[in-house]
């Protein structure tokens, strides 16, 4: 039967790999053993992952997950030269990785059409914005998980689009130790360290420390993007069924911000006078910051009673806290400026210039925002896992109990807007850029003056959000069928400073069924849900008149899918290929100009997309990826957009990475790979800065990626080239005014030595 038949193989030794050619590079992750079967949380080899906790929170094989996952390696990142989480994403369906453009301070993904959320070892990292949380470190996971659609009937929050999950390196029982320096575009200087193996003779304690150091600017300038990183951890085992790891966080990042949303005219089409805005320039001032200090501490226990039944639990504790001091764009529409003029009695602004403060569309005012924030998250997961058989059936259950508690707390600054004095201040040029000239801003709500040096800080109301949930789930095997069944159900309690608590349960749940064919083809149909709160966000009737600013409403969403996974038995190459249909309620409509947002939007979000990972010959790996999406309104705020597509989401994705490493010949120990990748043209339709409603259409862009690398027993020498045409692409534009630029072409040379 096939469960059995599935237990036995996991059960039996993998085949021992045949004595490689002394010139050969020894295997990407020298903490794996060469022998040593793959598991959910351990390294990925060529590729193609052949197991994932991701879709079932078990150990389960992933051409058996009846969702859409995509697994993406330490060695994919490291020959793709990934440098962030967007980097290590760009390759998998169904994603736009970088969907507001190069940002340097945090991770913004679309998957389906849906911002993603993002875990860490099978915990949510993510809460609200970029003050709550820090961006994510590549380097420090031995694999990143993209589970498209909902899974909230497992892991509580998520979105509806899908999350990302990122495994830890954790400590091997075969020692190793690296040690690499990275240079390059822009002044980019980065040390990195991974080491780790058996603190005792008898492996029952093990050790591991991550790190690396950066000191680096950004195609932006006056923008950097320094980092100091380190993750040690330390694994007991005192026996084989028993495994106790700690790990430990601490990220300082000195930086600012690389997204200056820059306006349609000088980006998007050149301005009257036939200019375009460079892509180094930056809108803000030279003293701008945005500082994030997080650390956490992890605890992870797995242990088996038997081989039919097992418990894990995790606890994080995260401390998040940043400081911000940025300016950007004021997109003023020429309706704003009319009110402006109004309220100080004094004609600044034509308004049939906006946003711009004069005919030539050069000169802008700038907005400024001060904010501090700190963030404490404290999540638990508490699971057993039992397998028993029911007449022929054999059924795997998992039950379990989790926990999270956000709690948030900080100041910011009213909203400023320069360049709207009478007092002589002259107006920010994009092409002629002047800085350090301001002594005055107005604040947007009074229109007051409010010297530069005396900015002042409002508290914003504390909130706590605290989640319980309990869910059970039953993976059942049959003859050649499988399904996976599962419910589960949370209680939030939303508190606010000054507001009464808010209350909110939810029921959610999964369902999907699979036929396994003996020649590895396996269709499969499901149906899940997703249910989020939107911790952080605070929402109004209006923005103009931000009265009684409330907690946003849990996101809510559910998705059917149909699917076809196939994986000829000892192959390592996998294909995979859904068909789905997905909706979201309670979405934010934020304005650009306010610190709150609307709720009340509905998305449904239709499509397609086909994968193939893996080694395709001896000496050739590929990953290809196509996707297609259908994203619109079903309801709006504005009545006029139902219908519309969402912003910054394109119908076409495609993208073709391969490499080829001889394994003999006079190019062994050499590695080639080039990848291309095609977003499609986007569009956004709503009410522009003139007043008229209209569309904003993003246009397609093609790039290009290469690779060269040399490895021997100790060294490992490789250059990654990204964007490598320098091709100027735009990768989303908005109705609101602005554009985000994408990344200019960067090049980064790396040498590494293994002992």
């Amino acid at each position: 039967m096939l469960g059995v038949e599935a237990s036995k193989k996991e059960k039996s030794p993998a085949k021992k790999n045949a004595p490689r050619p002394a010139a050969v590079a020894p295997p990407p992750a020298p903490a794996k053993a060469a022998s040593a079967p793959e598991t959910a949380t351990g390294p990925v080899k060529d590729y193609a992952a052949t197991r994932s906790a991701s879709g079932t929170k078990t150990d389960t094989p992933l051409v058996e997950v009846p969702q859409s996952i995509s697994v993406v390696g330490a060695e994919q990142i490291r020959d793709q030269g990934s440098q962030n989480l967007g980097d290590a994403l760009r390759y998998s369906p169904g994603i736009v990785s970088a969907a507001f453009g190069l940002d340097t301070r945090g991770d913004f993904a679309i998957a389906r059409g849906i911002k993603a959320s993002y875990f860490l070892d099978g915990m949510r990292t993510s809460y609200g914005f970029v003050a709550n949380t820090a961006t994510a470190e590549p380097y420090a996971f031995e694999r990143v998980e993209l589970l498209r659609g909902p899974s909230s009937m497992l892991f509580g929050q998520s979105s509806s689009g899908g999350m990302v999950n990122m495994i830890s390196k954790r400590p091997q029982e075969t020692p190793h130790a690296e040690v690499g320096f990275d240079f390059g575009s822009y002044n980019f200087k980065q040390t990195k360290i991974d080491f780790g193996g058996p603190v005792t003779t008898d492996s029952k304690w093990l050790y591991r420390v991550v790190g690396l150091v950066r000191d680096a600017d950004t195609q932006v300038d006056y923008v950097q993007n320094d980092r100091l990183f380190i993750a040690p951890s330390l694994t007991f085992k005192p026996s084989r069924s028993t495994s106790v790891t700690l790990l430990g966080t601490l990220i300082d990042d000195k930086g600012g911000s690389v997204q200056q949303s820059l306006p349609h005219f000088g980006t998007l089409y050149p301005n009257v006078l036939g200019q375009k805005i460079p892509v180094s320039r930056f809108v803000g001032e030279p003293s701008d910051y945005n500082n994030t200090n997080q650390r956490s501490a992890t605890l992870i226990a797995d242990h088996k009673f038997s081989d039919a039944l097992s418990i894990h639990h995790a606890t994080r504790f995260t401390r998040t806290d940043n400081t911000s001091h940025w300016h950007f764009l004021g997109t003023l529409s020429s309706s704003l400026m009319r009110t402006i003029n109004a309220a100080v009695r004094a004609p600044l602004f034509n308004p049939a210039t906006a946003p711009f403060l004069d005919a030539n569309q050069q000169e802008v005012a700038r907005a400024l925002l001060l904010r501090e924030t700190g963030t404490d998250v404290v999540t638990t997961d508490t699971n057993m896992t039992g397998k028993f058989f029911a007449g022929d059936a054999l059924h795997k259950v998992t039950a379990g109990v989790d926990y999270t508690r956000y709690n948030t707390s900080g100041a910011s600054s009213p909203l400023l807007v320069d360049n709207l004095s009478p007092l002589g201040q002259k107006p920010f040029n994009l092409y002629k850029p002047t800085y350090g000239r301001n002594a005055f801003y107005y604040s947007f709500g009074s229109f007051k003056a409010v010297p530069a040096g005396n900015i002042p800080m409002d508290a914003r109301p504390e909130e706590t959000q605290a989640q319980t949930g309990a869910y059970v789930q039953d993976e059942v095997k049959l003859g050649q069928w499988s399904a996976v069944l599962g419910l589960r159900k949370d209680w939030l309690n939303i508190a606010q400073t000054g507001r009464a608590d808010d209350n909110v349960s939810e029921l959610t749940g999964r369902a999907s069924l699979m036929y396994h064919f003996a020649s590895g083809l396996k269709p499969y149909v499901s149906f899940s849900q997703a249910f989020a709160a939107q911790t952080g966000s605070l929402v109004v009737d209006d923005p103009a008149k931000p009265v009684n600013p409330r907690p946003a409403q849990p996101l809510r969403g559910d998705q059917i899918e149909a699917g076809v996974k196939y994986q000829q038995p000892g192959s390592s190459l996998l294909v995979s290929a859904a068909v789905f249909q997905l909706t979201e309620k309670n979405r934010l409509l934020s304005d650009t100009l306010s610190t709150y947002d609307q709720q009340g939007t509905e998305a449904r979000v239709r499509g397609f997309e086909i994968e193939m990972v893996g080694k395709v010959s001896q000496d050739v790996k590929v990953v290809a990826a196509y996707s297609y999406s259908d994203a619109v309104y079903t309801a709006h705020i504005n009545s006029f957009e139902v219908g519309t597509r969402l912003e910054g989401v394109p119908r076409h994705l495609a993208s073709l990475w391969g490499i080829y490493s001889p394994t003999y010949g006079a190019l062994q120990g050499w590695s080639l790979g080039a990848g291309v990748r095609y977003t499609g043209s986007t569009e956004d339709y709503g009410q522009l800065l003139s007043g008229s409603l209209g569309t904003v259409k993003t246009p397609s862009f093609t790039l290009f990626d290469a690779m060269l690398a040399y490895d021997e027993k100790h060294w490992r020498w490789q250059i990654v080239g990204q964007n490598l045409a320098d091709t100027y692409h735009l990768v989303t534009c908005t109705t609101r005014g602005d554009c985000g630029v994408g990344q200019a072409r960067t090049i980064i040379s790396s040498l590494t030595y293994r002992f």
